[in-house]
This record gives C-alpha cells, sequence and structure tokens, in this order.
C-alpha cells in the first residue's frame, strides 16, 4: 500500500467526519443544544484484515466520537457513533465483486460469507441504518451519548472468511 492510498482513505473517512464536526459545532453550540451522529464501522470496532486505512480510520471516528462527546456535553450536545455492518446496496456489490475475483469464488459465496458472519445471517438494509440515525437524532435519546452502536444484526466473526 502507498502513502497516498493510505492518506486518501483516512483523509476522507476521518477528515470528512472532522470537517463536519469542525463546522457543525458552533452551530449546534449557538443553537444551546444538538446531536452529532458519526457513522464508524463494525470494523471500526473489530479491525479487518488486508484493509488496514479503513478500519484505522473506522477507529478514528469513534475516537473522535467519544472526545466530541465530552467536550460539547457541557453545551447540551450529544455525540455517537454507529457501526453498520455489511449493508445492502451498490457499494456491497462492488466490495464483494473485487473480493471473488481476488480470492477466485463467486459473488454469492462470499456474500453468504458475510452473511455467515452474523448471528442474524443477513446483510443489514439502509432504512436500518437510518432508523437508528433517527432515533439518536431525537429526544428519544436525550441521555444517549459518547455510544458506539452497532447495526450490524450482531457480528460474530468479523472476519466472515475465517
Amino acid at each position: 500500500m502507498t502513502w497516498e492510498d493510505w492518506r486518501a482513505c483516512v483523509d476522507v473517512t476521518l477528515g470528512g467526519a472532522f470537517l463536519t464536526c469542525k463546522h457543525a459545532a458552533p452551530m449546534l453550540k449557538a443553537a444551546g443544544a444538538g446531536a452529532i451522529v458519526l457513522t464508524s464501522s463494525t470494523v471500526g470496532i473489530y479491525g479487518y484484515p488486508h484493509r488496514a486505512p479503513y478500519p484505522a480510520a473506522k477507529w478514528g471516528v469513534i475516537g473522535l466520537m467519544k472526545t466530541l462527546a465530552k467536550e460539547l456535553g457541557p453545551f447540551g450536545i450529544r455525540a455517537n457513533a454507529i457501526c453498520p455492518g455489511a449493508v445492502e446496496g451498490p457499494r456491497m456489490e462492488t466490495v464483494m465483486a473485487r473480493e471473488a475475483a481476488a480470492k477466485g469464488m463467486t459473488r454469492d459465496a462470499v456474500c453468504e460469507g458475510y452473511a455467515k458472519g452474523t448471528s442474524r445471517r443477513c446483510f443489514v438494509e439502509a432504512r436500518d441504518v437510518a432508523g437508528m440515525a433517527l432515533f439518536l437524532a431525537s429526544d428519544a435519546a436525550r441521555r444517549v451519548s459518547g455510544q458506539v452502536i452497532a447495526v450490524d444484526g450482531h457480528t460474530e466473526n468479523p472476519d466472515p472468511r475465517l
């Protein structure tokens, strides 16, 4: 892996979260309250082999969120992170196609491996992640801050290839 490839991933993933919060925090402080919901990933909890910058950046998002929860809490601002597992859709289709090609497997075999890594034996839908984000942003979660919430169907095996 090149330094440039490492930096590109970390800059987009962690840098994007930082820049968003940097600009949102003053507005939330001025409003007197608010909620920041960052998106990490289950790889931000468990790591993932052969893709080091992505899990490193997602771990960083969790560290950023926990720090923001402490710094902004006195201003009435909550911060939490959602950690989706494998989410159905074009991005996962691309990931599975690349992995299948690299391993000489079928897309279906790779898909099955990912699904078997969760106790629910299925992928997450975008609406599952959106529902959690809506909850965390709502008054129903007014005392939830500094938390890492997995929306992943319960990851049993963080590397489904094992």
